[in-house]
């Protein structure tokens, strides 16, 4: 487990299969936009507009999904994470989510390279400035307790 202290607060980062479930999870967001929308549309008869629509709605969901309620896309509160900003711990913004997406959609799997680093931050989290950390209540606060457990690694 690695925590971090951001603003005076200790936060658990999410683990990298914790960020692949969140992104998955999304992906079928991203599907089901693109279906619903062509299904309405072909039932009204315009199936090509109604493909063009779900595509543009899909891409935007996708690069600002990170600005919802909490710093949560619906992929991400279910998978228990949510994207903060690393300089005071507040939410993730509509602008650094367009920042953060913007990139794994332009760099693809070079993006996902640098996850493997210590504060486990992709490119975009790095020019965007934000963390994916575990949502849970606990996860800060067990955090303080972290230092009488030997296992746990702190940044």
């Amino acid at each position: 487990m690695r925590t971090i202290e951001v603003a005076k607060k200790r936060y658990e980062l999410a683990s990298l299969w914790e960020r692949w479930y969140g992104q998955f999870l999304d992906a079928v967001i991203y599907c089901f936009i693109i279906i619903v929308v062509v299904v309405l549309a072909a039932y009204a008869g315009h199936a090509e507009v109604g493909a063009v629509m779900g595509i543009i709605l899909s891409l935007l969901y996708y690069l600002f999904q990170d600005g919802l309620r909490n710093g949560q896309s619906y992929g991400k509160r279910i998978a228990k994470t949510k994207v903060i900003d690393l300089r005071n711990g507040s939410p993730c913004t509509f602008g650094q989510s367009f920042l953060r997406n913007l990139l794994i959609a332009i760099l693809g799997f070079i993006d996902w390279i640098f996850i493997f680093g210590e504060k486990r931050q992709r490119l975009g989290d790095k020019l965007a400035k934000t963390l994916v950390v575990k949502s849970t209540a606990e996860s800060a606060s067990e955090s303080a307790d972290l230092s009488d457990n030997g296992g746990d690694r702190t940044l």
